[in-house]
C-alpha cells in the first residue's frame, strides 16, 4: 500500500516538472519572437533613441541682418549767450531744461529757453514788425500759461495783449516788468535740451561785455595809435586844445605833418561807431526794455535734444533694409533689448575714416567700404546708456502664417532635395510608423524653416534629430 502511495507521487512530480518545462519553452520562444520582430519594426516605426519629436506649426518667421550702431542722444546743438554781463549759475552736464527753464543765469537774472526753429535775432516789443519769431514768444506764452484770459489772437503780431503777456512771464522770473523782450533774454530752440558741456564757467564775464573804449587794439593800425605809439601832436600830454596854436606841431615836426593830417581822420570813424556800440554792449546799463545790453555772443552750453536714437552705418548694398518708419529692435548690451523706428535714412556714402591712411582700419578691409548714415530712434528711453555699443536687428523680409518645423527636423533626399520624417496616424489615431514627406524648404529665421508640400499638413508630429 505505502509503495503504491510513493509511486503515485513520483509520477506527479514528474508530470509537474514537464509541464514547467513545456512553459518555460514556449516563454522563451515568445520572448526571442518578440525581440526579433520589435527590431524589424524599429526601422520603421517608433522614435529612434536620442531624437525627439516636433509638431508643423504656423508662425510668422522675419529675417533680419545685424547691423552695429551706437545708442546716444539726437541733433546737437550750441546755445550763445547775448546778454552781457556776469554768469552767476550754470546748469550741470547732463541735466534735461525744458520749455520755460533756465539755461543761466547773468547777474542773477536768468536766460531761459523757449521752443521754436527760428532763432531770437532782435528785441521784441509793442510795435515790432510781425514775424516768426513774434508767433514763437506767443506760443510760448500761451503754452507756459501767461495769457490766461486768450486775449493773445493774432499769431505773429505783438499786440497789447502780448506786452501785458510778457510782463506775467518777467514777474514770475524776477525779471523788469517791461512788456519787452532784450534780444538775449529768451533762446529758442526746437525742444527740450540735454546739457552735454558747459563752455562757461561761473564769475566769467562774456565776450563783449566790456566798453570798447576799454579794448586793447590789435589791429596794425591800432597798435600805431596806442599811447606812447607815434600819438599825433592833438593826442600827446599837455598838448593844447585844436582852438589854440594849431600850427606850431607842423612847424616844430614838419616830418610828421603828414602822419598828423591823416590820423585824426581814420580814428573819427572809430570813435563814432564805438560811441554808438558802447550803450548796446555795457552791461552796467539798462536797456528801454530793462534788459542789459548784448553781447557779440559766446558759446554758454553744448546740448542735444532728449531723444534717444542709435547712429549707424550700413553699406550701400544694406540701404534698402533701413525703410522710414520700420519697427527694429535695438540689442543692448547684456543682451537686453529695446525697441525703435528708422527715423531718417542718408541718400550720400561716406568713405570711411580710415580712408588713404595705409595701415589703418581692419585687417580683413571691412571698413574700407563707403557706408551710409541711418537714425534709428528709440520708443522708450533707456536708463544709464549714453555712447554705448549696440546692434540693430534690420528686416530683410517677413513670411505670415506659414507652416514651418524646426531647422533640425529637416533632412537631405535623394536627388538633391529635402524632406521631413513624420510618424504617420493610424485609422484608429495612433501613431507610430515613420514616413518620409518630401517638402521644399522656405525662408530660415529664428531656428525654424518653412516647409511646403503636399503632404505637409498643420499638427503633423515630426522627427527632430539631435
Amino acid at each position: 500500500m505505502d509503495e503504491e502511495r510513493s509511486s503515485r507521487r513520483r509520477r506527479l512530480r514528474w508530470l509537474v516538472a514537464g509541464a514547467l518545462s513545456v512553459v518555460a519553452v514556449a516563454v522563451l520562444a515568445v520572448v526571442l519572437l518578440g525581440s526579433g520582430s520589435g527590431g524589424h519594426r524599429g526601422a520603421e516605426t517608433g522614435v529612434p533613441a536620442g531624437d525627439t519629436t516636433a509638431s508643423v506649426t504656423r508662425r510668422t518667421l522675419s529675417e533680419s541682418s545685424t547691423v552695429d550702431g551706437t545708442l546716444g542722444y539726437g541733433t546737437t546743438l550750441e546755445l550763445y549767450d547775448r546778454v552781457g554781463g556776469t554768469f552767476t549759475w550754470l546748469p550741470s552736464v547732463g541735466a534735461v531744461i525744458g520749455r520755460g527753464g533756465t539755461l543761466w543765469r547773468i547777474d542773477a537774472l536768468p536766460v531761459v529757453l523757449m521752443y521754436g526753429s527760428v532763432p531770437a535775432y532782435r528785441t521784441l516789443k509793442h510795435g515790432a514788425a510781425d514775424g516768426p519769431d513774434v508767433a514763437e514768444l506767443n506760443e510760448n506764452l500761451i503754452e507756459l500759461g501767461f495769457d490766461p484770459y486768450g486775449a493773445i489772437t493774432d499769431d505773429e503780431s505783438f499786440s497789447v495783449a502780448t506786452a501785458a503777456a510778457v510782463k506775467r512771464w518777467q514777474k514770475a522770473e524776477g525779471l523788469p516788468e517791461s512788456g519787452e523782450v532784450g534780444l538775449g533774454r529768451v533762446v529758442f530752440a526746437p525742444g527740450a535740451r540735454r546739457v552735454t558741456a558747459v563752455k562757461v564757467t561761473l564769475g566769467q564775464d562774456p565776450p563783449g561785455a566790456g566798453t570798447p573804449a576799454e579794448t586793447t587794439p590789435t589791429t596794425p593800425a591800432a597798435r600805431e595809435n596806442k599811447p606812447g605809439a607815434g600819438k599825433s601832436p592833438a593826442q600827446e600830454p599837455g598838448s593844447k586844445s585844436p582852438g589854440k596854436g594849431k600850427g606850431k606841431p607842423a612847424k616844430e615836426k614838419p616830418g610828421k605833418d603828414e602822419a598828423s593830417k591823416k590820423q585824426p581822420t581814420k580814428e573819427a570813424p572809430a570813435k563814432d561807431e564805438a560811441a554808438k556800440e558802447k550803450p548796446a554792449k555795457d552791461p552796467g546799463k539798462e536797456s528801454p526794455g530793462g534788459e542789459t545790453g548784448a553781447s557779440a555772443g559766446e558759446v554758454a552750453l553744448t546740448t542735444t535734444s532728449t531723444q534717444q536714437i542709435v547712429q549707424l552705418k550700413v553699406k550701400p548694398e544694406q540701404q534698402q533694409l533701413a525703410r522710414l518708419g520700420e519697427t527694429v529692435t535695438v540689442l543692448l548690451p547684456g543682451g537686453g533689448e529695446a525697441h525703435g523706428h528708422v527715423s531718417e535714412v542718408g541718400t550720400v556714402a561716406s568713405e570711411p575714416s580710415s580712408s588713404g591712411d595705409e595701415g589703418k582700419g581692419s585687417p580683413s578691409g571691412e571698413n574700407d567700404e563707403p557706408t551710409i548714415p541711418v537714425m534709428v530712434t528709440l520708443d522708450h528711453h533707456v536708463a544709464h546708456l549714453d555712447e554705448a555699443p549696440v546692434s540693430v536687428e534690420l528686416v530683410k523680409s517677413v513670411r505670415h502664417n506659414v507652416l514651418t518645423v524646426p531647422a533640425t527636423a529637416l533632412i537631405a533626399a535623394a536627388g538633391g532635395d529635402y524632406a521631413i520624417e513624420a510618424l504617420a496616424s493610424s485609422p484608429e489615431g495612433e501613431q507610430g510608423r515613420r514616413v518620409t514627406v518630401l517638402v521644399t524648404p522656405g525662408m530660415f529665421a529664428n531656428g525654424y524653416v518653412q516647409v511646403q508640400g503636399a503632404g505637409v499638413r498643420e499638427g503633423m508630429t515630426v522627427i527632430e534629430s539631435q
